[in-house]
């Protein structure tokens, strides 16, 4: 079995993603790891064929022409900044992301090894941005994360994000063959504020950081607080300010 083999058997489909799970079966793989190759092959070659710097000078003429007077003024001044910064995102995008599991690790090591990318790509995205933050070596610990800002140590608990628009404030269920799956011990508790002060859900894909206080998530019912959508915590995309904030309002408790 090569590449062509598999490329050749998705062509005789015309291409309907419908099809990955015969086409799985007829060479003894899974689907998602199938769906995974062709995603990769087809990201790469769109790829090469595709100008960055022709694109992202498209993107700035399109973002040019929505302006005029004033706000045209504001632009050009950082156009050329703005134009560079447009062309390497593009290249993420163009790449479907961050590499994964290049190396064909097992899905239950891989998964493992996910969750610590996670942690670690918010540490650094908080050192970059200006913070005191480190790691928290003890896995029994209910936070993953310190981040140390005006005399004020804050617990962090980070959760990675890929493909899926949803975070949840409950940890995941322990599963498994010979686990008792209504012992009290072994579902999922709900994450407060008695846990850590900050939650961040970390977009493993590209990078982006949802910076979220736990008193708000404490304000969810525990239904909803299982299944929070993306653009329900829009406001806190980004939001380094949210640090700030907490480490003042704790100093006023």
């Amino acid at each position: 079995m090569s590449d062509l083999d598999l490329l050749n058997a998705l062509k005789a489909y015309d291409y309907k993603k419908s099809k990955i799970k015969i086409i799985a079966e007829s060479f003894g793989l899974t689907e998602n790891e199938l769906k995974k190759f062709y995603t990769t092959y087809f990201f790469r070659e769109i790829s090469q064929k595709i100008n960055l710097e022709n694109l992202s000078q498209i993107s700035i003429a399109h973002i040019d022409s929505s302006f005029t007077n004033e706000d045209k003024k504001i632009f050009n001044f950082i156009k050329n900044d703005m134009k560079k910064i447009i062309e390497k995102s593009l290249y993420i995008a163009m790449t479907n992301g961050f590499s994964t599991n290049i190396n064909h690790i097992e899905s239950g090591v891989m998964t493992a090894n996910a969750g610590d990318s996670a942690e670690f790509i918010f540490v650094a995205r908080a050192i970059l941005a200006g913070f005191n933050c480190s790691s928290v070596d003890v896995r029994s610990s209910r936070y993953d994360a310190i981040i140390d800002f005006d005399d004020v140590l804050l617990r962090v608990q980070i959760k990675g994000i890929s493909t899926g628009n949803t975070i949840s404030f409950k940890d995941r269920d322990r599963g498994g063959q010979g686990i008792d799956h209504y012992h009290e011990r072994n579902i999922g508790k709900r994450i407060t504020s008695k846990d850590c002060d900050i939650y961040v859900a970390v977009d493993k894909q590209v990078g982006i950081c949802y910076i979220i206080p736990m008193h708000w998530a404490d304000t969810l019912s525990d239904d909803d607080c299982k299944n929070v959508k993306l653009n329900q915590i829009e406001h806190y995309k980004e939001n380094w300010d949210i640090v700030r904030q907490i480490s003042k309002s704790s100093k006023t408790n």
